[in-house]
Parts: C-alpha cells; structure tokens; sequence
C-alpha cells in the first residue's frame, strides 16, 4: 500500500479546544493517538493533513515531528473533565504533529467532489488514516487553491 502522509480526523465534540490550537493561522504542536496505526510505520518527517468531523472541511496542514511512541499525552493537564484527563494520561501509541490551520479551510464538499479525495469523508473514521500519495496532492492543491 501506498502509505504517504497521514489524515488525521479532528471531533470537535471530543477536541473543543482544536480552535485554540490549530485555528486559522495558528501553529503548534500536537499529540494524536494512532491506533490502529503500526507504530513501526509512523516516523517523523510525514506529511499531515486534519479533516475536521461535522463538516468542517480540510482545517490544518503539517508534517509529524516524532515517531510513533508509546506514552501520556503531554496536554493531558489541558483537558477540563476528569474522564479526558485520565484517557489522556494513560500510556497509548502517539505521534507529534506540527500543524498550521488553514487561513481559508477548504469545504468538505469539495474534498468530496474531488475524485481523488472524495471517498475520506466517509470511510476514514479513526484519528489516525493513511493517505496515498494522490490524494495527498489532490488534498493539496485544494488547500493551495483556497490559502494561495
């Protein structure tokens, strides 16, 4: 399989704080689960892209800045319920991405309307999918289009 980057799904109902973190035109830092994922197969240097759940579009490019590894999200403090801090705490496979949201998201439907991409909004429902090469570049030059 032609594994090239990675599409990470964002809940905004499980992630409230995404806006402060990846919001238009902010940068940061952030650790995602990856399981199902093959830890061995998540290694820094990847390219990224975070597709927001609820129709929100194409939100954030990036690249991974640390290989898969096993322990506690570093935020976990972040979280204000007791139940997020404590799935947070416990060791999982993870990965560092560096992200910058999209000044412009690109509409959901136009990542369905692509042919390349149009599939990702329905089946990829982990946080963690690969990307193949084409839809990679299809994904691209959609955010191209809308941030110039």
């Amino acid at each position: 399989m032609d594994k090239f980057a990675l599409l990470v799904r964002m809940n905004p109902e499980y992630w409230p704080e995404w806006e402060r973190e990846i919001g238009p035109g902010r940068e940061s830092k952030v650790w995602f689960t990856t399981d199902p994922r093959r830890p061995e197969e998540i290694h820094a240097g990847l390219p990224a892209v975070v597709l927001g759940t609820n129709r929100k579009g194409v939100l954030a490019t990036g690249e991974t800045v640390s290989a898969a590894e096993l322990r506690p999200d570093p935020d976990w403090a972040k979280a204000t319920d007791p139940e997020d801090q404590a799935w947070l705490k416990e060791p999982r496979n993870r990965v560092c991405i560096r992200l910058k949201g999209l000044s412009t998201p690109v509409p959901v439907e136009e990542v369905e309307a692509n042919p390349d991409t149009g599939r990702l909004p329905k089946i990829a429902r982990q946080t963690i999918t690969w990307l193949k090469s084409h839809e990679h570049s299809a994904l691209m030059a959609l955010v191209q289009k809308h941030n110039g």
